[in-house]
């Protein structure tokens, strides 16, 4: 090391970095900007910077803002020394000391530690020190991360946890489990699988304030990984790999075959789930004059206003001929009679009986895997023209019956989920009061299992003297027809 009077009137900069800061107060960074002012002092310089990285890796080659901005300092000048606490607090990687040993041997800026001492890089023997020093901190990263997988992996084999963020009905231990939120759990799965949306449960959760692990508030995205963490069912995940977990299970392996049906079933059902339903009625309206299915649209009222209204197109988007185009209607006034209408049919214990007979999940399960094979199989024929070994003619024809049977028993499902749906209803509880207090998607199967189609007439002299409720709206030019 030089003497004290090379430094005397030195500038010094410090810098500061700690890899994990698990508590998120920067206690270690302050520990070494101590050391390292009292070094400077003893070496009877100044300290004109202090710059600092909390919880970033120097050997992940992340961007170190800190480091960074150091780098910047030495090369406007602006310093005439660095004080470290150790060289791998500045550096881990020979990569980087490269750079570094390149900025400061051209400025003769050398490095000063407070556990390794002096390094002047502007001198062979010094940079050779400095590389050394560079792959041994290499060198102990890399072991290090070897055996912390290591000790993670056989953890995972003997089913225990290897710590990590708290999962949502547990504890921090991973082992036990969180009574104020193991109930919840339980309850969103039971719901899922009983036809209640992500969407809905999620709002649910949040009228009744409760958080989620992390204290906020809750997506329909939160309430799907929660529903569908493996360790909830007894399994241990690690690294695509699966196995028995050593704690107690939240919920049995049959909850988790019943949360699995219930999403192949609304994949079934839906495919990706879109917003391009927003209307409850969309897909069941026609045209009572030509039949062609009528399209919502953004209707002008006499006072200018626009309201959502059921529209007979007579040409498509590409101009091709479609249907009559003689017949609109608003929607609310045709919404609110269809779903009288509804509450007035099932008011009848015989057809409420019979609606409420479930399907065996034996056969929707049957159903469901049929449905997956033909997806595959409507695949395997598109794969088989795209290499040119199908002509477009069998390809054609083979992707016509396997769409057909895929049609079939996408049908099927939706009969047989929708018919459930009636059985969803808690005992005792009329079904106007449960049509309140259900979600979109069970009022659309609802109708589903009662409606095939509603038609719309045109007006007829007379109807504008008609009233339904707040509307000048004839119900007569209505007509439902009933699948049940």
């Amino acid at each position: 090391m030089r003497g004290t009077e090379y430094m005397q009137s030195k500038r010094f900069a410090i810098y500061t970095r700690i890899s994990r800061d698990r508590v998120g107060a920067g206690l270690g960074v302050e520990r070494q900007q101590e050391d390292c002012e009292a070094l400077v002092q003893q070496l009877g310089g100044t300290v004109s910077a202090a710059y600092s990285d909390n919880d970033i890796s120097a050997y992940s080659g992340k961007h170190r803002p800190g480091y960074e901005a150091l780098l910047a300092s030495i090369k406007q000048g602006q310093v005439d020394a660095v004080a470290v606490w150790h060289q791998d607090r500045l550096l881990r990687r020979t990569i980087d000391l490269e750079n570094y040993i390149d900025v400061c041997q051209r400025l003769n800026v050398p490095t000063h530690t407070v556990k390794a001492g002096h390094f002047d890089l502007a001198t062979p023997s010094g940079r050779a020190v400095a590389k050394t020093l560079a792959a041994w901190a290499a060198y102990e990263v890399e072991t290090s991360t070897d055996r912390v997988k290591a000790a993670k992996l056989q953890a995972a084999k003997a089913g225990k946890s290897s710590g990590g963020n708290r999962a949502y009905g547990w504890n921090q231990d991973g082992m036990t489990l969180n009574e104020a939120e193991a109930p919840i759990v339980r309850e969103i799965v039971d719901r899922f699988v009983a036809g209640t949306s992500w969407n809905k449960i999620a709002l649910d959760l949040n009228a009744r304030s409760i958080p989620t692990a992390k204290g906020k508030m809750w997506t329909a995205i939160n309430v799907a990984n929660v529903a569908k963490l493996k360790r909830h069912y007894g399994i241990r995940e690690h690294n695509g790999q699966e196995y028995e977990a050593a704690w107690a299970p939240l919920l049995s392996r049959d909850k988790w075959e019943d949360l699995q049906l219930a999403i192949k079933r609304g994949q079934a059902l839906h495919g990706k789930r879109t917003y391009a339903r927003v209307h409850l009625l969309t897909g069941y309206v026609f045209c009572g004059l030509c039949g062609n299915r009528m399209k919502i649209i953004n209707a002008q009222q006499r006072d200018g206003s626009y309201s959502p209204a059921f529209s007979c197109r007579k040409l498509d988007h590409r101009g091709q001929k479609v249907g009559c185009g003689k017949v609109k209607r608003k929607k609310d006034p045709v919404e609110s009679l269809v779903i009288d209408c509804i509450m007035y049919r099932l008011d009848t214990p015989d057809l409420t009986a019979m609606l409420a007979t479930r399907e065996s999940d034996d056969d929707l399960k049957a159903l469901v895997r049929d449905h997956e094979s033909q997806s595959l199989r409507l695949q395997e024929i598109l794969d088989l023209y795209s290499t040119g070994e199908l002509t477009f003619a069998e390809y054609r024809t083979a992707k016509t019956s396997a769409q057909d049977r895929l049609d079939a028993l996408g049908s099927e499902i939706d009969r047989k989920t929708s018919r459930n749906t009636i059985g969803l209803i808690p005992a005792g509880q009329s079904v106007q009061k449960a049509w309140e207090k259900a979600d979109f998607e069970w009022r659309r199967q609802l109708l589903d299992v009662l409606i095939d189609k509603v038609l719309i007439y045109p007006k007829q002299p007379g109807d504008g003297r008609a009233r339904f409720k707040q509307w000048i709206f004839n119900p007569d030019r209505v007509e439902i027809r009933w699948k049940a």
